[in-house]
């Protein structure tokens, strides 16, 4: 059952990482700029730096992550204490209504809950970006806002692919496929921009699904809340 229980959190937690719009919507901005300045090439090629770039992000995440772990095993913290399962489970319930609440602007369009200053910074790194160190920066520092929403994921993930052992696939590669998976949809947002689907297009789902997501990913997080219950309560 704890098997079932820890996958069910694992595919849970990525399908909120897959659903996230802020990395995708940087992404997405950067992608259209490179497409209109250069060859097909040279997007194609910048756009794989800044792919690079959220994935060493995501990757320091994890291991920032490990680190605290270490650190606090030579304490007398118990982490497999019922206790730990109700705050994680409180952290997810506390970030279904901030979701709901605020992590989409009420107002139309397609603005998330970053300041406008931030959004404007962001924009212009991703016109003014025209080598590779440049779009590296930019996927690095994308996520960072979002990190109120995604470093909670990233660490009941690592929690619980700790938990599992795979024939041939050791916890590290575990980590690089949940990473790998994690940026498919960057990789789908330049496939389609460079099959003559425009920004207009793509900004125009956005807008058209904002409701979806807003409770699908609202929902995924209450879902998440209540499978990192039921060890606690069975225990």
């Amino acid at each position: 059952m704890s098997v079932f229980t820890s996958l069910g959190i694992l595919i849970l937690a990525m399908l909120i990482l897959l659903s996230l719009k802020l990395i995708p919507g940087i992404f997405m901005l950067f992608t259209h700029f490179n497409l209109g300045k250069f060859s097909r090439k040279k997007a194609e090629d910048l756009s794989i730096f800044f792919i690079f770039g959220v994935e060493i992000m995501f990757a320091l995440v994890f291991i920032f992550i490990n680190s605290i772990f270490h650190l606090l095993s030579s304490t007398e913290i118990i982490f497999e204490n019922a206790i730990f399962n109700f705050i994680f489970a409180g952290i997810m319930i506390a970030l279904c209504f901030a979701t709901f609440l605020f992590y989409f602007k009420k107002e139309s369009g397609t603005k998330l809950f970053i300041s406008r200053k931030t959004a404007h910074n962001f924009i212009l790194k991703a016109k003014t970006a025209k080598n590779r160190s440049d779009a590296f920066l930019l996927g690095f520092i994308a996520g960072i806002p979002e990190l109120l929403f995604s470093l909670p994921l990233f660490t009941i993930s690592f929690i619980e692919m700790s938990k599992l052992s795979f024939p041939y696939l050791s916890f590290s590669a575990l980590i690089l496929v949940f990473i790998f998976i994690s940026v498919i949809p960057l990789f789908i947002i330049y496939t389609l921009e460079s099959t003559n689907h425009n920004l207009a297009e793509l900004e125009k789902s956005r807008i058209k699904n904002k409701t979806f997501f807003r409770v699908f990913i609202s929902t995924l997080y209450l879902l998440l809340a209540i499978l990192i219950i039921i060890p606690g309560v069975t225990s």
